[in-house]
């Protein structure tokens, strides 16, 4: 009885704990099979999006008076990845025949289809745009008929900015992609597409026969929607377990999703080789890299050189292995021959095709400076902390082609300056910094910050604090003349001057190690002379020189200490550069920038931090006043070297030096750029080398490059200054009887009185004319006369 009543709940134990184990197995190889597969489609459902940040340049603007030849636009357009082609125009609408990405050649100009492409507006582009010319000048742009008053071309690819993976990806919608490639990728890689569901027997047998015959697997049979199961989740290595569990997910995928999605997720996730360190993903990508060109451009032999290409990215590459290249392509036409979806007309054509890759630009940096700052930039006016593989576009207001000249002129300019480099042990190579801003709007167009960014990293536009010198002088002359305590024409001593602070001394000298006697203010700023500078600073009071490098563009707290007036405090060169534009801009500072918009992976805009609204700091009568002082640095003083070098139009600029020649400046600029040079070593080293010598030259060659077609502009005098003959003699008005005379413009409401050196006047009063390096009482109490006060 005893026996017989335990077996039925041993057996009982034994079923329960076989089910339990059963459940189990269930429930592992469940999560085994549907777990990827969940994850797969939550993958499959983001990857159209998922692609590296991109940061554009400025768009090349066209407009009615520019000067631009038709030969010019079409070098622009073929750089752009523009294809010319001479299909019929028809109704001169976007649907007349040629595709986005093309140009072709009208009567009296060019008609281009443009691409769509982000800008500061958002997505434009798209269109057909008939662009008339009239010699080398732009006479008219038309679309659709209407009149434009300008159009934006594509931008370039600054950066883009990549994930751990390096992964190239630029998406497409199927409906973009041509129906040569689609029918060329079927028929290389799995004509059943559209018959099967997921998985081809067919396929695998295939397979299977060939594996058997080998004695190890060299095949796998795999559909289209089984290669992009094993892309998007399992591992490529060849075993049958991994081949089933690709199988079943295939199945899974095609029962969840319609066959178009399915196409268009392959064609965006496939790999197709790599450049450099760029692994190429999906036919936006591999169309761009090899052939650099849409996928819309596409012709019918490309299309099947891309499509051979998908069995081994590496051997079949058109730029290295041409050869394999042609001989696997024709093995996809001939495929299309036997499958009859192509006439064979069209496949005779596409067989003779040359195979030429051009390859197209898969940007990681090309202006890495710029780049890393926008990357800050981003991050502090957006919010944006990463932006690897995020999605993000960005627009800036970098001017490529600029920004291909100052990287040259600075390596031009360094490589010049090797001779002075011979003897001296820095242990470190002489380094520089160029920055150009916009004056208008305070965008930066061009920016390098170092000799090679593949050396160093460090931003030195940015970054690198360093004691301003001369290039500060201007502000101590705006901040003077803003106060009537001088004008252009007004004399400073230049004499032995010491400033006596408690228990210290300072007294400046010349670089030239001379005095001058009295100059004039104009004469003291063009030749950079320090004490007549020192002493002007001196008696107006520093703390109104603050003041004024605050509001031109100054961030640092700085002190009023005599020195100061001669730029012994630190500054960054975009500080520096941001008080210059604000001279360009007539006295109006704009907030310096890189970025005018950020989109995100779906195209919408990014909300971040205003930029804030221009502000006038300095009355334009004053900052015209500086500017014309600062185009005689050019013209008779320090940078009178630009001349001779072959620079002819009307700039404003100022060279600096610091003490022991640390630091060689050179700002220049007219309204249409202002330009800041810096050199030096970065552990502050001597360089032996003046602003004139090291950075003048570097700025030279850029503005020469970079010069407008119609040239540089010049400064228009405001309402609120005058141009008089002066006596320069005694800075007084001189009429038609003096014997000498010269124009100067002064503030309308702070001129002269009339004096004239050969007057009876003058010479009852003064005896005899004044010698200008007299220190005397008799030609102080003239100037006092003159001013109406106590002067420096």
């Amino acid at each position: 009885m005893t026996t017989k009543s335990r077996r039925p709940r041993r057996s009982q134990w034994t079923r329960g704990r076989v089910l339990a184990v059963v459940l189990l197995l269930s429930v592992v190889l469940g999560a085994w099979l549907f777990w990827p597969f969940w994850q797969l489609s939550g993958q499959f459902g983001n990857h159209p999006t998922r692609q590296p940040s991109r940061l554009y340049g400025r768009p090349p603007v066209v407009e009615p008076g520019a000067y631009l030849s038709k030969d010019a636009l079409r070098r622009q357009l073929d750089s752009s990845g523009y294809m010319p082609t001479a299909a019929p125009s028809g109704t001169g609408t976007s649907d007349s025949g040629t595709v986005p990405g093309t140009y072709r050649e009208v009567e009296g100009g060019l008609e281009v289809h443009r691409r769509k492409f982000p800008s500061p507006r958002g997505l434009v582009g798209g269109d057909l745009i008939r662009i008339a010319f009239k010699g080398h000048t732009v006479d008219q742009l038309k679309r659709d008929g209407q009149t434009l008053a300008g159009i934006w071309l594509d931008p370039p690819l600054v950066a883009a900015f990549y994930g751990p993976n390096l992964e190239e990806r630029r998406p497409v919608a199927l409906e973009d992609v041509p129906e040569n490639l689609i029918l060329a990728v079927l028929a290389a890689e799995d004509a059943g597409f559209l018959s099967h569901a997921g998985v081809s027997v067919r396929g695998i047998l295939r397979a299977a026969w060939a594996n058997f015959r080998a004695k190890k697997v060299r095949q796998g049979g795999s559909t289209l929607t089984q290669q992009l199961v094993k892309n998007l989740y399992l591992t490529h290595e060849r075993r049958w377990v991994r081949k089933v569990r690709e199988a079943l997910l295939a199945v899974l995928l095609e029962m969840r999703y319609d066959k178009r999605s399915i196409l268009q997720a392959y064609l965006n996730e496939i790999y197709w080789g790599r450049s450099g360190s760029i692994n190429i993903m999906g036919v936006g990508a591999a169309s761009w890299a090899y052939f650099g060109k849409q996928p819309a451009q596409l012709t019918l032999g490309e299309a099947a050189t891309l499509a051979g290409m998908i069995q081994s990215p590496a051997n079949l590459s058109p730029l290295k292995h041409p050869e394999a290249a042609r001989a696997r392509r024709d093995v996809i036409l001939g495929r299309l021959d036997q499958l009859r979806w192509v006439t064979r007309d069209r496949l005779k054509a596409a067989g003779l095709e040359p195979v030429e890759g051009n390859r197209g630009s898969l940007v990681t940096r090309k202006a890495p400076y710029f780049a890393d700052a926008m990357v800050e930039e981003a991050r502090r006016r957006f919010g944006l902390e990463n932006l690897a593989d995020a999605g993000y576009t960005l627009c800036s207001t970098l001017d490529l082609d600029a920004q291909i000249h100052a990287e040259e002129a600075v390596g031009w300019g360094l490589e010049a300056l090797k001779g002075w480099e011979k003897g001296k042990k820095v242990g470190q190579p002489l380094q520089a910094a160029l920055v150009t801003l916009d004056p208008a709007s305070g965008g930066i167009r061009a920016y390098v910050g170092g000799r090679g960014y593949g050396q160093t990293q460090f931003d030195r536009v940015r970054n690198a604090k360093r004691q301003a010198g001369s290039a500060f002088k201007p502000i101590v002359y705006a901040a003077a003349f803003e106060r009537r305590l001088a004008n252009p024409a007004t004399f400073l001593e230049d004499s032995p001057y010491t400033v006596r602070l408690a228990d210290r001394s300072w007294s400046p000298k010349n670089s030239d190690g001379e005095y001058h006697g009295w100059v004039t203010a104009r004469e003291a700023l063009e030749e950079s002379y320090n004490v007549p500078t020192a002493r002007l600073g001196v008696y107006m009071g520093l703390e109104h020189v603050v003041e004024m490098a605050k509001r031109l563009g100054v961030q640092r707290d700085l002190s009023p200490f005599p020195a100061l007036a001669l730029g012994a405090m630190e500054v960054t060169p975009l500080e520096l550069a941001s008080v210059y534009a604000t001279l360009a801009a007539g006295g109006v500072r704009h907030p310096t920038h890189g970025l005018t918009a950020v989109f995100d992976r779906q195209g919408k805009a990014v909300t971040g931090e205003a930029l804030p609204e221009p502000e006038r700091v300095l009355d334009e009568s004053v900052s015209f006043l500086v500017t014309q002082i600062l185009q005689g640095v050019l013209d008779r003083g320090t940078a009178r070297k630009l001349r001779t070098d072959g620079f002819h139009d009307r700039a404003a600029g100022k060279t600096g030096t610091t003490n022991d020649r640390r630091d060689s400046w050179f700002a220049g600029y007219s309204p249409e750029h202002a330009t800041l040079v810096w050199v030096g070593y970065d552990n502050n080293a001597q360089t032996r080398l003046s602003g004139a010598r090291a950075a003048l030259p570097i700025w030279g060659r850029f503005a020469v490059k970079t010069r407008p077609p119609g040239g540089y502009s010049d400064f228009e005098p405001p309402d609120g200054v005058v141009a008089l003959w002066i006596d320069p003699r005694s800075g007084g008005q001189a009429h038609s009887g003096c014997s000498q005379r010269r124009p100067e413009y002064f503030l309308r409401d702070f001129v002269p009185e009339p004096n004239c050196a050969d007057d009876s006047r003058w010479r009852r009063r003064f005896g005899t004319e004044p010698e200008r390096d007299e220190s005397g009482g008799r030609l102080r109490r003239w100037l006092r006369m003159l001013r109406g006060r106590n002067g420096p």
